[in-house]
Parts: C-alpha cells; structure tokens; sequence
C-alpha cells in the first residue's frame, strides 16, 4: 500500500514549488528592507538593512563634537540598536504577511512575531507528526493532509 496516490504526489509537488516561490520572496524582501532612525537630540541618523547591518551613519551638524567619548559612544550603540530592533519588526511584519500566502498553512507560521519564535514553530512543524514512542510515522489522512 502506497502513502501517497499520483494525484497527492502532484499536489504536495504544487505545494513544495509555491512554497519555494514564497520563500524566496521572503528572502528577497528580508535583503531589500532598511530601516532608518535619528536620536532624539538629531545628532545623527542610522539606516540598518533587513538583517541588522549598519548601511549608513549620519552625523547632522557639528553638534555631536561637543559630546564627551563616552556619550558619543552610547548614543550610537542605543540609536543603531533602535534602528535594528525596528528593522526586526519591520522584516517580522513582512514576514508574516508572506506566510499567509503559503498553501495548506500548517502550524501558526502567520502568528509568530520574532525569529526564535519562527524557529520554534518551524522545528514543531517538522516534528510534530514524529512519534513520541519510536513507532512508525503517522501516515496522512484521507484527505492527505497529515496530522
């Protein structure tokens, strides 16, 4: 006896490449997202690409020159953190939006709001149908969608 009939096989085939096309989209608009701040003093302004990186720093005037090292130094460590906290939500927000699209949602993919929060998700989804007690794998339902 066969899992799967040719027209699952197919189906779960549609599924795999529509889920590879979101992926990437995925990807795609984690790499083009940037975000940009300015302290609250507009000292200087931050822009930080979808992954955290710094892309750019601006300084506005001559203001920041009478900052001792220190202040300095704490501004741009609390400004570029802001910048990359809000890139997170931001890339999060997208993320989740493209999630909705993907077929036969599984799990709560569109409900998770960080990435340890997609990782847990995506490692229940990959073990949840694994038997606790070391049997065989739980086979689909008639409808093919697994359990």
């Amino acid at each position: 006896m066969a899992l799967f009939d040719d027209n699952q096989l197919e189906a779960a085939m549609a599924e795999l490449a529509r889920t590879e096309e979101v992926t990437e989209r995925i990807r795609r608009r984690g790499e083009e997202t940037t975000y940009r701040t300015t302290d609250k003093n507009k000292l200087l302004s931050v822009t930080v690409g979808g992954r955290g990186e710094l892309r750019e720093l601006t300084f506005r005037g001559d203001g920041y020159r009478d900052l001792a090292p220190a202040e300095l130094a704490d501004l741009l460590v609390k400004t570029i953190e802001r910048a990359r906290k809000e890139v997170r939500r931001k890339v999060m927000a997208g993320v989740q939006e493209l999630m909705l699209e993907l077929p036969s949602p599984v799990g709560n993919l569109a409900e998770v709001d960080s990435a340890e929060g997609l990782v847990d998700e995506l490692a229940r989804m990959f073990t949840r149908n694994m038997p606790d007690d070391g049997g065989e794998l739980a086979p689909p339902e008639g409808n093919g969608v697994w359990r």
